[in-house]
Order: C-alpha cells, then sequence, then structure tokens
C-alpha cells in the first residue's frame, strides 16, 4: 500500500544529514509531515545548497532534475504517486551522492 510519508522519511533523513539539523530546525523543512505536503521545497533546499558551489556540469544536473519534474514541483507525494516519487527520490539521491 502506497504510504507518502515513507518516501518524505526518505527526503527527509537526506534534507538532516545535509544540514546537519533535526526535523524541526531549518523551519522544519526537513520535518516529514512537511515534505509530504512540499516534497520539492526539501528538495529545492538541498540542492540549492550545492548549486552556487557547483561547478557548471554539477549546475546543469540540478537544472535538469529541475526541468524534467517541474510539472511535478507544486504536488504532494500523494499527488505525485508511488511510482514517480521512486524516480524523483532516485534521481535527487543520484545527485546528492555525485557532488
Amino acid at each position: 500500500m502506497f504510504n507518502p510519508y515513507d518516501y518524505a522519511f526518505q527526503i527527509g533523513v537526506t534534507v538532516r544529514a545535509i544540514f546537519k539539523c533535526n526535523e524541526y530546525e531549518l523551519a522544519c523543512v526537513a520535518n516529514e509531515n512537511f515534505i509530504e505536503k512540499q516534497p520539492f521545497i526539501a528538495m529545492s533546499f538541498v540542492l540549492g545548497n550545492f548549486y552556487n558551489r557547483a561547478d557548471d556540469s554539477f549546475k546543469a544536473e540540478i537544472d535538469e532534475f529541475f526541468q524534467k519534474y517541474c510539472l511535478d514541483m507544486y504536488k504532494s507525494i500523494w499527488e505525485i504517486g508511488e511510482e514517480k516519487i521512486k524516480y524523483i527520490i532516485k534521481d535527487f539521491n543520484d545527485i546528492v551522492a555525485t557532488i
């Protein structure tokens, strides 16, 4: 059964690790309940943190990520759906792992 909280938790773990914060710091952007409703805000915080320090190839990778999923940016995890959020999280984690 599709549980959006499980996917929000995956994103939250990454946000908390990058910013070394708990779920209630950073304006609650690392909180799973927040992420469940607005996953792209949390992912934008993480990728934006790297953007100014990244070289052009990584900037292009970040830009491509947002272009690829631009139609989903204002959706909740529930609205995005299980299959697509799996791909989004994989792409997100791949970028974070390479930067």
